[in-house]
């Protein structure tokens, strides 16, 4: 249970049919504008660092209207091209979305050749070269937030953005540590037909717009970047998803705390008004040094709410308390960088560092 916060988590489940793919996410019920300033009740900001003078390449790779594009009737020489061109992302794109798992001995080739020539997929693909025919002002977020991860990741390098249709199977994953895939058809609007209801909850489908893409992006930079928990107990979880936001907030410097972890602007008002409250019942709900279990695991899980703390408080408020232990600790400790903060994995002593104190009667 190394990767539990759910808010963009991607993750591949197996799929029943080419028509039941699945992806595990969480919740991202945002009903602010990207373009929003700051929350009036976010504290404790990172600084942010003037990175207008770092040069990023901020590549994008249309995928999907390269693997769209192939001849049929010269199929095979259409997909020894794809494979020349995305060496690493294709068969990991036919392994984990074109394949279908209930065909254990299918080819690569008749798996890739089923996908695209699938009706209902061609279709999903038509709906999204219409809504994304031109991704510019995507491309100029990713850059910006490209300029933030070279600041703070100097050795890394940027990865390559790949846009899929994929058939309601992914948003945002690195597919390794330089390349970002994007699921275009993830993205088509909180009321878009083809998203399933039974499947899709609508507190999940109010983050399937436009606007959610740079944050899901930078999320899973964030997430990719920082380490597992060193252990299961509910703390590590905590610590450790705190981090991740902390980042998150780090790479959208301008982006409301309300966005970056997916509550309403009313939900977020209530978790600052009531800080202290909930980090009392977590302590007395004596939870947080237990592995994580069906009993606790809401507590750092995306969901409607985390009702098993309390009846209103909103989904994984417990990751948005880690949150506020590391703002506490690098408050402390301003000089640490995402390196050293990756290295402190040790949840307890991380805590009693951040001499954390929680605001709010």
């Amino acid at each position: 249970m190394s990767e539990l916060f759910n808010t963009l988590k991607f993750t591949f489940r197996p799929k029943i049919t080419r028509q039941l793919r699945r992806l595990a996410l969480g919740t991202l019920s945002l009903t602010l504008l990207l373009t929003a300033c700051k929350d009036e009740n976010d504290a404790a900001q990172p600084p942010v660092p003037d990175v207008s003078g770092i040069k990023v390449n901020a590549t994008f790779r249309r995928f999907d209207r390269d693997m769209f594009a192939i001849d049929t009737t010269r199929f095979m020489a259409g997909m020894a091209a794809l494979q020349a061109n995305y060496p690493a992302f294709l068969p990991f794109f036919i392994t984990n979305i074109a394949h279908d798992p209930t065909q254990p001995q299918e080819k690569p080739e008749d798996a890739l050749r089923g996908f695209i020539t699938a009706p209902q997929v061609r279709r999903l693909n038509d709906t999204c070269q219409v809504h994304f025919a031109d991704l510019t002002e995507f491309q100029r977020d990713v850059a910006d937030v490209l300029r933030y991860f070279k600041h703070y990741f100097p050795q890394r390098r940027e990865p390559v953005t790949v846009t899929a249709v994929t058939e309601f199977i992914g948003d945002a994953f690195m597919v390794n540590d330089t390349t970002m895939m994007i699921g275009l058809d993830m993205f088509l609007g909180a009321n878009f037909e083809g998203y399933n209801p039974d499947i899709f909850p609508q507190y999940i489908r109010d983050q399937f717009t436009p606007n959610h893409m740079i944050i899901k992006y930078a999320f899973e930079l964030a997430n990719s970047s920082i380490a597992p928990p060193a252990k299961d107990n509910v703390i590590d979880h905590v610590v450790r998803n705190g981090k991740v936001l902390y980042m998150m907030d780090c790479l959208l410097p301008n982006t409301p705390d309300s966005l970056l972890i997916g509550y309403t602007a009313e939900q977020l008002a209530g978790c600052f008004a009531n800080e202290k409250g909930l980090w009392a019942r977590i302590l007395d709900m004596k939870v947080l040094y237990e592995p994580l279990s069906t009993k606790n695991m809401k507590i750092v899980t995306a969901g409607p709410s985390t009702d098993n703390v309390f009846q209103e408080a909103p989904g994984q408020v417990g990751n948005w308390m880690g949150w506020q232990i590391v703002r506490a600790y690098m408050k402390r400790h301003p000089g640490t960088t995402f390196a050293e903060l990756n290295q402190l994995n040790d949840a307890q002593q991380f805590l009693e560092k951040a001499k954390y104190k929680p605001r709010g009667q």
